[in-house]
């Protein structure tokens, strides 16, 4: 969706209901927590993402994110103003 965990996360408490549709149409693959982390290059641009799970949601985006620095890239969870589109 173009967004972090943490950002849909956020949007999720503000659409509950479209939020449940979609999970419900995805077969539960789509799951807005934090742990689903952008990547991008160091000139911004979106270059992929990496997700993680298995601990608490807070955790698994620390891990997501210190991967993603090891391989001298740039983790997104929403924390750049530019990066939130509508």
């Amino acid at each position: 969706m173009g967004h972090a965990g943490r950002v849909l996360a956020e949007r999720s408490q503000k659409m509950p209901v479209f939020f449940g549709a979609l999970s419900d149409m995805s077969g539960g693959k789509v799951v807005p927590l934090a742990g689903g982390v952008l990547i991008r290059s160091a000139d911004g641009r979106l270059i992929g993402a990496v997700g993680v799970s298995g601990d608490t949601s807070e955790h698994d985006e620390l891990a997501a994110v210190a991967g993603i620095k090891a391989a001298g890239l740039e983790p997104d969870i929403g924390q750049n103003p530019e990066w939130r589109r509508p």
